[in-house]
């Protein structure tokens, strides 16, 4: 009688390629990048077993190495996905009226004398009069947001480069620190605090990358705490003076500050 050896089969290969291009395709959508996310980790784990049986004798290994890219590449998709959607929520907060909502009032009810000699009460100031909130302020004054967080951008002023890369590739910039102290009673939770900054033509500004800067803040910051980053950006020659807001945390209102360059 003779034997028959089957071949060796890879369709762990086919799995990674598929699941990956579709973990592509969803990972950079607003809203949907956690999905996509989860597709590109399940496609880079198909991707490393299918190497491992290829590494054996096992056919697919072209496939198998494209489909352990591709999920590497929908993870940095996702990533981007995340930052767009956190963009897009903190547009639609900026856009967002704030100020109280008014309803229809109530019509008096004709049979109850209105109580004469009675002191008019002065109209409570309205929530969208708010300096930094609404109208910017200065550098270098604090804003106090509602939940008791407190947040400071420092006087802006020219950027000088420390090392070599950085005076090869920024030519004209402005670096400010930002500080979010805690005044609250609970910890507050950083996740992206990174200021938009726009030049006095209101251009936006680029963000500088040099070993230096960014520093970032993120994290849990406790009560009576604070926490600093130091950011730097790229503007045209001849920019005189700047705008820049800052929010502090998740759909949070952003604090707004306007001055010259120091």
């Amino acid at each position: 009688m003779q034997l028959t050896v089957s071949a060796a089969t890879n369709g762990l290969a086919v799995a990674a390629l598929t699941v990956s291009c579709i973990g592509l395709v969803f990972a950079p959508v607003p809203f949907l990048f956690w999905f996509g996310g989860i597709l590109a980790v399940v496609g880079v784990g198909l991707g490393i077993g299918a190497l491992g049986r290829a590494s054996k004798g096992a056919p697919r290994k072209a496939m198998a190495v494209a489909g352990t890219c591709l999920g590497v590449l929908a993870l940095a998709a996702s990533v981007f996905g995340w930052f767009l959607t956190k963009e897009l929520v903190h547009e639609f907060e900026k856009d967002e009226p704030r100020s109280g909502r008014t309803y229809p009032s109530r019509p008096a009810d004709p049979s109850t004398p209105t109580r004469p000699g009675a002191p008019s009460r002065p109209a409570p100031s309205k929530p969208a009069d708010v300096p930094g909130v609404t109208t910017a302020v200065a550098f270098g004054e604090t804003v106090t947001l509602d939940n008791g967080i407190k947040v400071t951008l420092s006087k802006p002023v020219k950027y000088k480069p420390e090392t070599a890369y950085g005076r090869q590739t920024v030519k004209n910039a402005v670096t400010l620190s930002a500080t979010i102290t805690n005044t609250s009673d609970r910890p507050h939770e950083v996740i992206y605090a990174v200021p938009n900054v726009r030049d006095d033509k209101g251009m936006t500004a680029d963000l500088v990358f040099d070993t230096t800067v960014p520093k970032m803040i993120k994290g849990s910051i406790m009560p009576g705490a604070s926490a600093t980053g130091v950011f730097a950006w790229e503007v045209p020659e001849g920019t005189s003076s700047i705008t820049a807001d800052l929010s502090p945390g998740t759909l949070m209102p952003s604090a707004k500050f306007a001055g010259p360059i120091g």
